[in-house]
């Protein structure tokens, strides 16, 4: 118990020790140092003669607590904090600092340069003068119309993001590649206008119709006298565009729906009792604008002669010559004769020792043994050598004469 006291009476002289000062810190640590050993010795005694047990326990019972020793008052002085060395200039910047002007509440700017903030504002904190109002409202006024314009460009990109020199770059880019991409094969067909007989007996191959795709060829069906025959009943195979005509009409308009398209197509004319055939197929080199199919018969429509020429023999419409002649192109070997008293559209061939004329007026003399015709009112009569035409044009006799039968160059 006493071992206890002393060491918190040591302990708290070394707390006071702290606080003091140097010179008094060392007498209080002597002092303690004197009574330590006192007190050890005084303990060393006692602890060598212990008292009796009855007397012991009397003693510790009624023992009181020893008091701690009194520290003396130390003569050190309690330390100085240390001089502001600012403290002067602050002194002297205080007593020149002149008071805020209360009219507009801004600071007057001191001899220094530097403004001191406004009543209640920090010093970083910006100061905003006071606007009218007709600056409010021409700073409101600007802020819309920027606005307005930052809208107007945002619209304008998003419609149209590229410029006009770019746009006219995109389209002929554009044209390029389209022209290259639908560009037709083989380039354009050369087109033809055929008039051609069919024949109506079997074994003979069907007259073959070129076609193109792009391009409508027209079927003219006529007799022989160049009447048009009426069509009852048209029917086809492949894959082919077929526009029959109208009640009563003579003319079939074919469009192929592919460029290497075969097929074929039957016919049937009005009181005919044989169906007319014909092969299609389409090319790119030619295409047959017009085809006019004769057939070497008498139709519903056909107009009687003015002459009765005898025994004329309808099947010489076969004759290829005939057909050649009628659509202006003469085989080779054809003699062309001069005429007079006729325009150029009559004109007369000699093959051999036929003589063929091709003219859109009516033969009166001499007598023909065949004659074919054209859709558009072109014929060919197949007559003697004769010097003298004589021709109905519209109920006006024409006098066609050959010239000292000279041929042209």
């Amino acid at each position: 118990m006493g071992i206890t006291r002393l060491l918190g009476g040591a302990l708290l002289a070394y707390v006071l020790i702290l606080g003091a000062g140097p010179a008094f810190a060392q007498q209080q640590v002597d002092k303690a140092a004197n009574a330590t050993a006192a007190v050890v010795t005084t303990t060393t005694t006692t602890t060598a003669t212990p008292p009796a047990a009855g007397v012991q326990e009397t003693a510790a019972a009624t023992a009181e607590p020893a008091a701690l020793p009194t520290l003396p008052a130390s003569n050190d002085a309690p330390p100085v904090e240390p001089a502001d060395p600012l403290a002067a200039f602050k002194q002297a910047a205080g007593a020149n600092a002149q008071p805020a002007d209360p009219a507009n509440n801004a600071p007057v700017p001191t001899p220094g340069g530097f403004q001191q903030p406004a009543d209640g504002l920090a010093a970083d904190q910006n100061v905003e003068l006071p606007l009218s109002d007709e600056d409010l409202a021409a700073k409101e006024a600007d802020l819309q119309q920027k606005a307005r314009e930052q809208a107007f460009d945002s619209a304008l990109n998003g419609l149209m993001p590229m410029s006009p020199d770019q746009i006219r770059a995109m389209l002929d880019k554009y044209r390029v590649t389209r022209d290259a991409s639908e560009s037709r094969i083989g380039g354009t067909p050369r087109p033809e206008i055929t008039v051609q007989t069919v024949s109506l007996e079997p074994g003979v191959t069907p007259p073959v119709i070129k076609l193109s795709p792009g391009h409508v060829t027209s079927v003219t069906m006529m007799d022989v006298t160049g009447e048009p025959w009426p069509v009852q009943d048209v029917s086809w195979g492949g894959n082919f565009e077929i526009i029959s005509p109208e009640d009563g009409g003579h003319i079939i308009r074919i469009s192929p729906m592919g460029a290497t398209e075969v097929g074929n197509m039957s016919v049937q004319l009005v009181g005919l009792k044989t169906p007319v055939t014909f092969t299609l197929e389409t090319q790119l080199e030619v295409v047959q604008y017009r085809f006019d199919a004769r057939i070497p018969e008498y139709g519903p429509k056909a107009a009687p002669p003015i002459i009765d020429p005898g025994s004329t023999d309808v099947q010489a419409g076969t004759d290829k010559a005939i057909g050649q002649i009628l659509d202006g192109v003469p085989p080779a070997g054809t003699e062309k004769v001069r005429l007079a008293g006729v325009d150029a559209r009559t004109s007369v061939f000699r093959i051999g020792p036929s003589t063929y004329l091709r003219t859109p007026l009516t033969l009166l003399s001499p007598g023909w043994s065949a004659s074919a015709k054209s859709a558009d009112g072109m014929t060919v009569y197949v007559v003697n050598d004769t010097p003298v035409f004589l021709l109905s044009d519209r109920g006006r006799m024409v006098r066609a004469v050959v010239e000292n039968n000279k041929a042209e160059p």
